[in-house]
């Protein structure tokens, strides 16, 4: 997608992106309720935030995934974080895992393991595109970046004809997403935390068998 007056180019990020994908997606989820259950100290919350997206990007979604930048005069404004149906995590997790032990502390580590257990139960067993993270810079919100890196990914999905599959912790988000295909499957309340809601979407948009 080229960049026109006030447009976002959308390009595949690299590793040299993975500062400006933190950075970004830091304050794009700054408040989210995800995010503030994870690191509920507000001193540290930011930061942590942050090198969480760095560790995802840089672990998980860049070798194992698929990674996509808004660029708009220059900068990075939006990312995209997508889970491949065509590769494997697990060795992506065992390296990430001492990261994310530090980044959590002993304390907050086991509830938010057993929030992403509860989140694999409803995970789809088929192969599908898994959206992970989709976030905008909030200056530049209303630019249509965030719409323009979510159809690329749905783009590809569907030119391999797989389902996509995501979650929000804002069920204020949902129409959004469901104005490109997506129904809701399932609510996943996570430990003393919010409640998250899984989303599918069928290749091209059509209907899907909820997980």
């Amino acid at each position: 997608m080229g960049e026109g007056p006030g447009k976002a180019a959308i390009r595949a990020a690299g590793r040299r992106d993975v500062t400006a994908i933190s950075r970004v997606l830091g304050r794009a989820f700054e408040g989210d309720p995800f995010v503030t259950w994870m690191f509920p100290d507000p001193r540290e919350r930011r930061r942590r935030a942050r090198r969480l997206y760095a560790i995802e990007a840089g672990f998980e979604y860049l070798p194992h995934g698929r990674v996509d930048v808004a660029v708009l005069d220059g900068r990075v404004v939006g990312a995209a974080l997508w889970g491949s149906p065509h590769s494997s995590t697990a060795t992506a997790a065992l390296r990430a895992a001492p990261h994310l032990a530090a980044l959590f502390g002993a304390r907050m580590l086991p509830t938010v393991l057993q929030g992403m257990a509860r989140l694999a139960e409803h995970t789809p067993r088929t192969p599908h595109w898994y959206l992970a993270e989709l976030g905008t810079d909030p200056d530049v919100r209303g630019a249509g970046a965030g719409v323009a890196l979510l159809r690329q990914g749905l783009d590809r999905a569907d030119a391999d004809g797989t389902p996509v599959f995501l979650e929000s912790s804002k069920a204020e988000n949902l129409p959004f997403y469901a104005r490109f295909g997506f129904r809701d499957a399932a609510e996943v309340p996570m430990p003393e935390g919010p409640t998250l809601h899984t989303m599918v979407r069928g290749a091209g948009g059509g209907a899907v068998p909820v997980p």
